[in-house]
Formats: C-alpha cells, sequence, structure tokens
C-alpha cells in the first residue's frame, strides 16, 4: 500500500481536498506576494538595466520564480486530485511518500 492510500485513508477525499486546496491558497498568496514585490523593485530600476546577480531586483526575480514554480506544481497536484481522483504521492509538508509494493 502506498503512502497516498494511506494519507488518503486517514484523511476522506473531501479533507483531503479541502487540505490541498488550503495549501494551493497559501502557495497562491506566496506567488502574489513574491511577483508584487518584485513589480515594485523593478518599477524603481531607474536605467533598465539588468540587474546585478546579487542585487535585490535579481532576488525578488529568483524569489518570484520559485514561488510561481511551486505554486504551479501544487496547482497541478490538486487538479489531478478533484479532477482526474489521483491522489497526491507526497505529504502535504512537500516529501515524496515512497510507494510499497505488498
Amino acid at each position: 500500500m502506498g503512502s497516498a492510500s494511506f494519507q488518503a485513508s486517514t484523511l476522506g477525499r473531501g479533507e483531503l481536498e479541502d487540505t490541498w486546496r488550503g495549501r494551493l491558497e497559501e502557495c497562491q498568496k506566496q506567488y502574489q506576494d513574491a511577483s508584487h514585490s518584485y513589480r515594485k523593485l523593478l518599477a524603481e530600476e531607474p536605467d533598465g538595466q539588468p540587474p546585478r546577480p546579487e542585487s535585490p531586483l535579481a532576488r525578488a526575480r529568483q524569489a518570484e520564480s520559485e514561488a510561481l514554480t511551486e505554486y504551479s506544481r501544487v496547482l497541478r497536484l490538486f487538479t489531478d486530485l478533484t479532477v482526474h481522483g489521483k491522489l497526491p504521492e507526497e505529504t502535504l509538508h512537500g516529501e515524496r511518500g515512497v510507494s510499497k509494493e505488498t
């Protein structure tokens, strides 16, 4: 029995969807915040030159990119769960489940 099956058996499907929906909303908020911070710093750039790698603008851009990647990943998992009935193979803490063959 895989960990996804174990997780589904301890949480009902509706509870599982609600939990992943909360995670999705959290990731969306983090992405929106990171995007807002990046756009604000970008608007403050006086010369429009590419930022130095260690600049606040470059760090904000990296944070936005990472937040978008995570949001997209969780959205894919949530869609698979709610539309296709596919259980996530990871815990809500981002750890990949290990399936056990019996």
